[in-house]
This record gives structure tokens, sequence and C-alpha cells, in this order.
């Protein structure tokens, strides 16, 4: 069981690791951002470059972390690599013209809220009743979706998919800056629903605790700045 102290920085690198398989789509090159906790507060990100939990912090919030140097040295390569597509995703993160890449941050947002699901005794509780349900969250207009669904196996999890299908519940956004601004916790939700920036459908209840979650989590994991 992962300790719920450290769930901010876990969900904070899955977070990034979704985005980034948006933005970077070729499966070598996600590799290198595929995240692990290691014991005694490390997290490995690709499997080489290896953080401090402080050091992680300090990196997706103000930009700057030190690895661990031993890590680097033996896999100078692939290390460097880690962090120049950290560096790149961070300059995508901070850009306020990205309005077409509103997919990526909700993929990042959606991960960061999973990993709360599978991972943290209250949050997951507020949503134990909704495992037979299926929550689609989508942008208007656009062909592809996200489907948050529960399996036995793998607890709570988010899906990009091409296809058409049916859900307990929808959350549709606007367009591709509305889904920005909500992933990023700049969006007031009571004004987006009472303008339509916001389309809920379905069972509303569910809709209510997700809200609820995700405003939890925002406030909790770190995110650059």
């Amino acid at each position: 069981m992962i300790e719920e102290s450290r769930l901010p920085i876990l969900a904070a690198a899955r977070s990034i690791h979704a985005s980034a398989s948006m933005l970077f789509p070729k499966k070598d090159v996600q590799s290198f951002l595929v995240p692990q906790l290691l014991s005694k507060n490390r997290i490995s990100i690709g499997g080489t470059l290896i953080f401090s939990d402080h050091q992680f912090f300090n990196i997706v919030q103000k930009g700057f972390g030190i690895p661990k140097i031993q890590n680097v040295i033996v896999s100078p390569l692939r290390s460097f690599l880690s962090i120049f597509i950290l560096w790149k995703f961070g300059k995508f993160y901070k850009s306020e013209k990205k309005t077409s890449q509103g997919f990526a941050y909700l993929f990042g947002s959606l991960e960061a809220i999973c990993t709360y699901l599978n991972n943290h005794s209250k949050i997951g509780k507020i949503f134990d009743s909704e495992k037979n349900c299926r929550l689609l969250v989508n942008i208007a207009g656009a062909k592809s979706n996200f489907l948050i669904s529960y399996e036995s196996k793998n607890g709570w999890s988010v899906n990009f998919i091409e296809e058409k299908i049916s859900a307990t519940a929808s959350l549709t956004f606007k367009n591709h800056e509305t889904a920005r601004e909500a992933s990023l916790g700049s969006l007031d939700p009571w004004l987006a629903l009472a303008t339509g920036d916001i389309l809920l459908a379905g069972r509303i209840p569910m809709l209510d605790k997700f809200g609820y979650i995700s405003r939890m989590v925002r406030n909790e994991i770190p995110y650059p700045k």
C-alpha cells in the first residue's frame, strides 16, 4: 500500500507521464517518463533518473531539481533524455497558447484523480458506490473521449477511446481552452456550469462526487507555477 503522504508526488508523476504520452506519442519516448515510487522517499523517472521526493517536487513546481548523481553516471544518455523530455513538457505546461491540446491537460488531470481514487482511503470511500458506473469526459465536437471506469483487478483507470461508447454520466467541456483551465484549476466550476462552458449529463450524484474529488486532488498535488 502506498503511503498517503507520498500520493501527491506519485499523482504528479503519473499526471506528467499521461499528458506527455499525448504530446509525444512514440512509445520509446514515453518510456523515459514512466514513474515508480522507491523506498527512502525517492522516485524513479524512466527507470534511471532518480529524485528524492523533495527534489522531484522542486522540478515539477519550480522547473529545477537535482537527481541522484550516481544514477545519472550509470546511464547518462537515458538520464539526459528523461531530463530533456521533462523540460519540454514543462515548457508546454506553462504555455498559455496551447489551446488545441486540451486532451493532453485533461489526461494528466484525470490520471492524477484515478491515482487518488485507488490509493487514498477517504477519496476511495467517497467514490466506492460508483464502481458499477462509468464516467465519460470529453471536449465538445471531438470524436475522442476519456472513459473512467473500475475493474476489480486494476481499480479505477482512465482510457483514451476513439469510438462512441455509453456511460453512466458524462462531463463535456465547451472547448480545449476550457478543458485546459479546468485541468490547471483556474476554472470556476459553478460559473462554467452557468455559462454552458461545462455540460453535465447522466448520474448527477456521481458527477458531484467527481467534482469534489477533483478539487481535493488539485489542492494537494504539485504543478508548475
